[in-house]
């Protein structure tokens, strides 16, 4: 369930369509950035997002990509990184990228999958996903490449 906070009533007020059983807020009181985590398994998203949660990271927990574009077309410009599982209901994770990428051209994603094709993994790289982190991964690994990703946007070390 969404935790009734500022940034929760804000989420309503301007998402009153979302699904909000696919939505779940994780610590919004944090120091750190706020991370829009797209992951249907359930086991992965609640390690994953209990990892970053511990590290301070704000979390915006969705379960399919329909849900995440909804939620980023209202407050993206809050959202420090989106991670994004490869194979989803609704919207596969290319799919949703190339609409993120519509949204916002300097949108940071990274790509999450343990059975990604690799051709297409490439393809998005080549794109702009910045990064790639393979199933399952450790704690120590997420947190590397999700602060790696972060610190390459906000010093303009971006891909072209």
């Amino acid at each position: 369930m969404l935790t009734i906070g500022s940034f929760a009533l804000a989420l309503f007020a301007v998402l009153g369509s979302v699904c909000w059983a696919c939505l779940q807020e994780k610590n919004p009181k944090g120091s750190r950035e706020y991370i829009l985590l797209i992951e249907d398994e359930a086991q992965v998203a609640a390690l994953t997002a209990e990892t970053l949660v511990g590290e301070g990271y704000r979390v915006i927990l969705v379960q399919n990509g329909f849900e995440a574009l909804k939620i980023y077309r209202n407050i993206g410009k809050q959202i420090g990184l989106v991670i994004l599982d490869f194979f989803l209901p609704v919207m596969d994770g290319d799919a949703v990228f190339y609409e993120l990428r519509v949204l916002n051209p300097e949108v940071d994603v990274v790509l999450s999958s343990g059975f990604a094709e690799q051709q297409k993994i490439n393809a998005m790289l080549g794109q702009g996903v910045r990064g790639f982190i393979s199933k399952p991964y450790s704690s120590q690994n997420l947190l590397a490449q999700v602060r790696s990703t972060l610190d390459a946007g906000r010093q303009g070390l971006r891909p072209a």
